[in-house]
């Protein structure tokens, strides 16, 4: 609790900026080697048209004495050289030469990647550990806030709030139609805060991208400006990381046995981080368990003992193995039954299960007014207690939290296609049942009626 106040209590505690190492002014500091950022410098300067040093170090993310290192290098074995009309310090331009060109082809057939260097796996594992230490959970409050659009009782908030608040895996299963993924995904949105991730990791010469333009959201609000070649003021942050809202990533039935491991183009020739590497810091839900291309038993096999020793072990396209951190929410949703999903072994394995029940009659009426409400459409009490009774038949199988949304849509397609307005009543609340649940209702009550 003291760590936590202490990091409350100051601007510079807070920054995502406080968990990573200071920048690198020189090679030997950015933890990577030598050789591997030169050919990334050679390609940078083959990509651009004559990049001047400041373009070169935007695009690496290097800092501007780094980048003079190493171009310092490349001019004095002759595989670079500066335009003689190019102004001085930042200004001056960088083309290549016949060897230098050669070197850059090269380079290329081993890795087309171009872009922002990468950083030691082992400095990305410790900047992870101090975040993970710094964590903020949710609070109950902020939770019932994230759930109050969705009609749930008290006691099932309370239960879905310690399980999120614990991070510790969490299934979620019942009947479909019920909002176990709205419930997930409305929870994953307020783990709240920024994290630092690498644009790339670096390990056993292999490089590994970890950025996402999909998931990453950036935080970045304004790019830094250079005053001057070797200004302090021209970095003050290492721009190989990039502070991100927190992840939340949701896979469904079209996730893979790929999506476990890291993938390797060879194309390329760069490595992708598996989706628990890409949600670092955040929320990973695997939606539709049991409809995957891979066995729930294999997804839980792997991601459930991650999560128990907090770390997993990766296969480089080099044969060599890196290890890295995990540091997500792992959620799982299912509308199969737990023990036809897997045995009893594997869900012990799982701290949460937590059953998202139909909703009972006085929860139904109030998604219904809800609905209503959001479409702007007239509605009696009445209305709805005729529609419950509709639907809480004897004998009848309960109706799914969806219903009430689904019935109304009907009743709105109806009237935009007889070309009125919208009403909740009673016949269009036979109509719309009758073609929903396909029972002949509308033809019994057509009969009474008459």
């Amino acid at each position: 609790m003291q760590h936590q106040a202490e990091s409350e209590a100051a601007e510079p505690r807070t920054s995502p900026w406080a968990f990573v190492p200071p920048v690198p002014v020189t090679i030997k500091e950015t933890g990577i080697p030598e050789a591997f950022l030169r050919e990334l410098v050679l390609k940078t300067i083959w990509a651009h048209d004559m990049p001047s040093l400041g373009t070169i170090s935007t695009v690496t993310g290097l800092h501007a004495r780094v980048v003079d290192e190493l171009v310092t290098g490349l001019n004095r074995e002759n595989l670079c050289d500066v335009d003689s009309g190019s102004a001085g310090g930042v200004g001056f331009r960088y083309r290549l030469t016949d060897r230098g060109r050669n070197a850059a082809h090269e380079a290329l057939e081993r890795s087309r990647y171009v872009g922002v260097a990468p950083v030691p796996v082992h400095t990305y594992n410790e900047v992870v550990a101090e975040q993970v230490r710094r964590f903020k959970r949710p609070p109950l409050d902020e939770i019932r806030v994230a759930l109050e659009h969705i009609v749930l009782s008290e006691r099932l908030i309370e239960v879905i709030g310690q399980a999120f608040f614990s991070r510790r895996a969490l299934m979620i299963y019942g009947p479909s139609g019920n909002g176990k993924t709205d419930i997930v995904t409305s929870i994953a949105r307020i783990v709240a805060g920024t994290v630092i991730i690498p644009h790339a990791l670096y390990g056993h010469g292999q490089l590994i991208r970890v950025f996402d333009p999909d998931v990453h959201k950036s935080q970045v609000e304004h790019e830094e400006k250079s005053e001057g070649l070797f200004a302090d003021t021209a970095l003050r942050h290492d721009r190989r990381w990039l502070p991100v809202s927190r992840p939340h990533v949701i896979v469904g039935g079209d996730m893979g046995a790929d999506a476990l491991e890291m993938s390797y183009d060879a194309t390329q020739g760069v490595h992708q981080a598996p989706l628990s590497v890409v949600a670092q810091g955040g929320v990973l839900v695997i939606d539709d368990l049991g409809r995957q291309k891979v066995s729930p038993k294999e997804i839980l096999n792997r991601w459930v003992l991650m999560m128990e020793q907090g770390y997993d072990s990766f296969a480089l396209s080099s044969s060599e193995i890196v290890r890295l951190p995990l540091d997500v929410t792992l959620v799982f949703s299912t509308n199969l039954t737990l023990r036809d999903l897997m045995d009893e072994a594997y869900l012990r394995r799982i701290a949460y299960k937590i059953a998202i029940p139909d909703p009972d009659r006085d929860q139904l009426a109030e998604i219904t007014r809800r609905f209503c409400a959001r479409k702007s459409m007239p509605y009696s009490e009445d209305a709805i207690e005729y529609l419950m009774d509709k639907l809480y038949r004897p004998g009848v199988s309960p109706p799914h939290g969806c219903f009430a949304r689904d019935i109304i849509t009907t009743v709105i397609d109806e009237a935009e296609f007889q070309g009125r307005d919208p009403v909740l009543d009673f016949e269009s609340i036979d109509t719309a049942c009758s073609l929903y649940l396909g029972d002949g209702q509308v033809a019994e009550d057509t009969e009474r009626a008459a």
